[in-house]
């Protein structure tokens, strides 16, 4: 009778543990697929409306894109070079006037948009842009504080004097009539994704729908698409992570994202 108790329950446990493992796993397999590009954009770096910063960082991004080193940051971190910045040798040395070493900026960033852009559990931030603003502080010889802020009120950021530059996964192009914005330096899509069991196959079968967003650069992808007037409603969130959890749940019926990061969430 005892050997009977102990298999009936060595099987009740087995039986159990294959439950546990089979409803963990279901979470663990959602998939995701995209189903539509909207738009097409290059990422900048925002400043105040004729400050000379921006044509100091602008040098210095020239030059490190001679140098290779935001084409080899950008494969480290996104597995392809999508860089667009110009190449320039010796840009520093042909402004008007030269960086004085020494300087401490205040950089607004985004955060929860990794691998771009993220806090790390010491309150330090890791990415891309992170790792390529040091390069640029290097080059230079300033140092950089980095503040979170919100994509939307860069203008108002920046004209307050909270921030000496905004540099984010951003194009800013609704607020290019207020700052002053340096060329493109890395190009970027913005892409419609659901989840790889929905029956949504293309953007026009999402009319009425729920659509997750993070910031209003994805609100414009919609917008320059046509999409904005046929979807049911868009629910902002306060990261990419916090969207993709919400398509999981079926929260929303598709979220909008920068191409550049879909393999790191897909």
């Amino acid at each position: 009778m005892k050997k009977l108790r102990r298999f009936l329950a060595f099987v009740l446990c087995a039986a159990l543990c294959f439950l546990l493992l089979t409803g963990c796993g279901s979470r663990d397999t959602i998939r995701f697929k995209m189903i539509a590009e909207l738009n097409q954009e290059e990422f900048c770096v925002a400043f105040r409306k004729g400050d000379p910063l921006c044509d100091i960082f602008t040098a210095a991004l020239k030059e490190l894109s001679a140098d290779g080193q935001i084409s080899r940051l950008s494969a480290q971190y996104l597995g392809t070079d999508y860089t667009c910045m110009e190449a320039l040798p010796g840009a520093l040395q042909l402004l008007e006037t030269q960086p004085e070493p020494g300087r401490k900026l205040r950089i607004g960033v985004q955060d929860g948009i990794a691998p771009i852009s993220s806090s790390r559990d010491d309150g330090s931030f890791g990415g891309l842009i992170p790792d390529l603003a040091q390069l640029v502080a290097e080059k230079l010889g300033w140092t950089f504080e980095y503040m979170v802020i919100n994509s939307d009120n860069v203008a108002a950021e920046l004209g307050s004097g909270n921030i000496d530059c905004a540099w984010m996964a951003a194009s800013f192009s609704g607020s290019s009539s207020s700052v002053s914005l340096s060329p493109g330096w890395l190009r970027n899509t913005h892409e419609l994704v659901v989840r790889s069991d929905s029956r949504y196959t293309r953007k026009n079968s999402l009319k009425g729908k729920v659509i997750g967003i993070t910031d209003a650069t994805a609100l414009a992808a919609l917008k320059e698409s046509g999409m904005d007037a046929k979807v049911g409603s868009v629910w902002y969130y306060d990261d990419l992570s916090a969207c993709f959890a919400a398509l999981a749940a079926g929260d929303c019926d598709a979220v909008v994202i920068d191409g550049i990061v879909s393999g790191y969430y897909m």
